[in-house]
């Protein structure tokens, strides 16, 4: 008899509820969750591909150790061996401790992919891990794609995480840059895959939207204004944006009066630029620019807000400080209809750290940002030489190969590492440059619940999953392993191949033993829950309280209210003051008028050297049914290949270039093929292509994903070139031509129409 389970998907931060019908083990259907207290039945395609990731072949159920042919080195001849828990968690112990006890702690660094920020389970034993590493070689895939956002919020509110949320559901100007909600769902933005229908009802109370972006994209349609913006001059727009709320007489703190420093440094600021270069620069007309100011300046409720087109690009940390400073000097800030902050029902702010420039790197002497450094200098860190040189890594799920500027530079520092563990359930383009894959259960084989993406929420509510299935055991093991119990494995058996102190390895096996047995991550949700601002705390006669047994009786979530004002007192900065003009983001306004102001040509492509020929500036963009694993999804990845270059017609004439012609596209970097497609819905100059594809590399296990392989946006971004403000990576506006192909490319085909009988089997039953 079929059942049904609640739980939220976890692919991204929508959090959009699911309900999964099941018959003993088999799922027979997704679909939204109608009761579900956020999206309310809204779900996006990759939800619904969540089920074949479970019943994947190729997804790994055992631990795999790499046996080298040739001891001093990895090669294509080297054969994986499945083995044991124990032995796998050993081998992996002993390589790393070894590597820390031969060349340092710093020789062992740590990687996590974005999928670990959906994983409670992985984000509570990852911390602890670092710890007993003991390295300052840390990264994440928070480089590439969001640094910016955290790295203002931190000078500006006083910490990483504290960040400003658009109360969607009451604004009534919603201005929108380098963003696609109608295909993210709205990142950083947790909205229940409803988003267009939000732009709607904006519409309906009398309220505007506007986006801003160099492709007229998904969301266009839904939009009562869209304007071509030229990449990486984003910044640019928002100081003509701010110059005209002080020209104007429209500037105001409004409650937040007294709680400001550093407002007469932005009026003194932009009062050094002008609108007509910034629009001859961007593109848009003063007469726009000025317009969409007053008419921001004077809604009631308004909202500036951009993602990946406004962070991944040569200035996106003042992209982003420049959003908030617009939404602060028109009174937008933690107001009803402008940008709020949500309350979280676990306090998981008090849980992390906040810090800048506390230690730099052995290479380049780049800052650190809350203990982590760009992902871009990890391939110096690992292929210079010298003293606590990156020897072993530990990564944690993620892609970096396909998701990191220059792919091909990440698998080079990859080969060329010691020793690596990877915790991962495929091997993939990255996890076969490891010596060992320490594979989780699935997702549906453990409990769920949005430690981190709580953080972006639209509203305050909170919801808990217990596990749907017991895990798959492999014959002659005694359990299956989560990412929680992985990393406590993992601290256990470190601490008893280092170096330390008896005292020491003795504290800290005693310590793992006790959280292996006592603190599970339910009773950590619970402690959470109870000291949150919702719960009892230590008043046992508290009524109403949210506990995790409340989460359990509500399996569609519990609803805690709209976002409510809350500054200054929620502010982590020490004097209680909102930052306007930190002087890191001061300093760098040099680099953008260098950039743009200082040539009259205005040349607004790549900084550094000009290369003849690279007459276009490339662009991402997102499909709403791949994302990461989704590409083990044959429903999502079938049908019309989504990986081709979309190009305006009028630089396809100039090229003698011809819809659906295949086209060599080339950068410093090197050079990929694919079909071309022609549209109006690109901004002359600029070209487009998905991301996060590129599955044509030797030695991985994932059938599906390499029935289908696109090709790889980053194996022509520079990972050279970043945003030297945050060191986030620059994928967005990177230079390139193109030009006919001289012949097909295997590579870049798109398969599904010829899918192997065996998959179509598989997918089938």
């Amino acid at each position: 008899m079929s059942k049904t389970h609640y739980r939220t998907c976890h692919l991204c931060e929508t959090m959009c509820g699911i309900e999964v019908e099941y018959d003993g083990e088999q799922i027979q259907s997704i679909r939204g969750d109608k009761k579900d207290v956020l999206s309310q039945g809204n779900i996006c395609p990759k939800a619904t591909g969540l089920q074949d990731i479970h019943t994947d072949p190729d997804r790994l159920r055992q631990p795999m150790i790499r046996r080298r042919k040739n001891p001093s080195h990895k090669s294509e001849d080297d054969q994986w061996e499945t083995v044991s828990w124990n032995d796998a968690l050993e081998f992996a112990a002993q390589g790393l401790a070894k590597i820390q006890r031969e060349k340092g702690h710093n020789a062992v660094a740590s990687y996590c992919g974005r999928s670990v920020a959906h994983n409670i389970g992985a984000l509570l034993s990852i911390e602890p891990l670092r710890r007993i590493l003991g390295s300052r070689n840390t990264f994440t895939g928070s480089t590439v794609d969001q640094m910016p956002h955290n790295f203002v919020w931190h000078h500006m509110l006083g910490h990483q995480f504290f960040g400003t949320v658009p109360d969607i559901n009451r604004t009534n100007f919603y201005l929108m840059i380098g963003t696609n909600p109608k295909i993210s769902n709205g990142a950083m933005m947790s909205t229940g895959a409803n988003t267009y229908k939000k732009f709607n009802d904006i519409r309906e109370r009398g309220g505007k939207t506007i986006l801003i972006d160099p492709r007229r994209n998904e969301s266009a349609k839904y939009m009562d204004e869209h304007h071509f913006i030229r990449p990486n001059t984003d910044a640019l727009f928002l100081i003509g944006l701010i110059k005209t709320v002080f020209s104007k007489g429209l500037a105001t703190a409004g409650h937040l009066t007294q709680h400001i420093k550093g407002w007469d440094k932005i009026e003194s600021l932009i009062q050094t630029f002008e609108l007509p270069p910034i629009a001859e620069i961007t593109g848009i007309p003063s007469a726009d620019i000025e317009r969409i100011a007053v008419e921001f300046a004077n809604a009631d409720g308004a909202i500036c807000y951009g993602r990946t087109g406004v962070s991944m690009v040569e200035f996106g940390g003042l992209c982003q400080w420049l959003m908030q400073v617009l939404n602060i000097v028109t009174g937008n800030l933690d107001r009803v209809g402008g940008m709020m902050f949500p309350n979280t029902a676990i306090d998981s702010l008090s849980l992390s750290a906040s810090s800048w420039d506390s230690y730099r790197s052995r290479v380049s002497g780049r800052p650190e940002f809350s203990g982590e450094f760009p992902m871009a200098i990890m391939h110096e860190e690992i292929l210079t030489p010298g003293e606590e040189q990156i020897r072993g890594l530990i990564a944690t799920a993620g892609n970096m190969v396909l998701s990191m500027a220059d792919g091909k530079r990440s698998e080079e520092a990859l080969q060329d590492l010691e020793f690596m563990v990877s915790i991962d359930f495929y091997l993939n383009e990255t996890t076969r440059f490891a010596d060992v894959i320490l594979p989780p259960v699935g997702p549906f084989e453990k409990s769920h619940y949005d430690l981190y993406y709580h953080l972006y929420d639209t509203i305050n509510w909170s919801k808990y999953a217990p596990a749907l299935f017991e895990p798959e055991i492999p014959e002659g093991e005694v359990n299956a392993y989560t990412d929680y119990e992985i990393g406590i494995e993992l601290l256990s058996r470190l601490a008893s191949h280092r170096t330390d102190s008896k005292l020491r390895k003795r504290l800290y096996r005693t310590l793992a033993g006790w959280a292996r047995k006592h603190l599970t991550v339910e009773r950590i949700i619970a402690l959470g829950l109870r000291f949150g601002p919702y719960g009892k705390g230590l008043n046992p006669f508290k009524r109403n309280a949210l506990s995790l047994k409340k989460l359990k009786q509500n399996p569609h979530g519990v609803f805690l209210g709209e976002l409510q004002p809350c500054l200054p007192d929620r502010l982590f900065t020490k004097d209680k003051k909102i930052d306007l003009a930190p002087q890191v983001l001061l300093d760098d306004i040099p680099r953008l008028r260098q950039r743009f102001l200082s040539d009259p040509t205005h040349n607004t492509l790549f900084a550094g050297e000009a290369v003849d020929g690279l007459d276009l500036q490339l662009i991402s963009r997102l499909t709403n049914r791949t994302l990461g694993w989704m590409h083990h999804s044959y429903r999502l990845v079938k049908g019309k290949n989504p990986c081709v270059l979309l190009m305006h017609h009028s630089d396809a004439q100039q090229r003698q270039l011809q819809d659906q012609q295949l086209v060599a596209l080339s950068s410093v970097r090197g050079t990929i093929e694919l079909p071309l497609e022609l549209t109006d819905d690109i901004m002359p100059g600029v070209v487009c292509m998905p991301h996060l594809w590129g599955h044509n590399r030797p030695g991985t296990r994932q059938r599906t994903a390499n029935a289908t392989p696109g090709v790889s946006m980053n194996d022509i971004t520079n990972i050279d070139v970043i945003d030297e403000l945050t060191g986030n990576a620059v994928v967005n506006g990177v230079p390139v031509k193109v030009t006919a192909a001289v012949e097909p490319q295997h590579q870049t085909a798109h398969n599904t129409e010829h899918h192997p009988d065996e998959l179509v089997e598989e997918f089938v039953r």
